[in-house]
């Protein structure tokens, strides 16, 4: 049975990357020895990692196939606000219903989306 072993997320800006996922997502630094190509973060199940790489990914969800990872939060419209504070670009400006929940999309950076997402009580 495939396993995910390893979660990657590729930046061409290793310090623009922890100032996003560290500072104001709030991802702790696992380990850094590989700076400025690999810096792993603090994350339960598998490794969640900075890779840098060449160039930023275009941006069009949720038009174009792409990988895009979760992050769950308790209060999603809390969590957007602050995260909008400290000038996180939301593709949602609102929550939006899923069949869960509901969840808000946000770039980071270098065009990589991921989704805030509450589930259902």
């Amino acid at each position: 049975m495939p396993k995910i072993c390893v979660i990657c997320f590729n930046v061409p800006d290793m310090d623009v990357a922890l100032d996003f996922y560290r500072d104001k997502l709030g991802f702790e630094v696992e380990d850094d020895r590989h700076y400025p190509d690999i810096v792993e973060l603090v994350h339960e199940g598998a490794p969640l990692i900075l890779f840098r790489t060449g160039e930023s990914a275009p941006t069009e969800f949720p038009k174009m196939a792409r990988t895009v990872v979760d992050i769950e939060t308790e209060d999603l419209a809390s969590r957007m606000e602050e995260l909008m504070a400290k000038g996180v670009e939301f593709i949602h400006e609102t929550p939006q219903p899923c069949p869960v929940g509901v969840y808000a999309a946000f770039k980071d950076p270098f065009g990589n989306v991921h989704e805030l997402l509450e589930f259902d009580k």
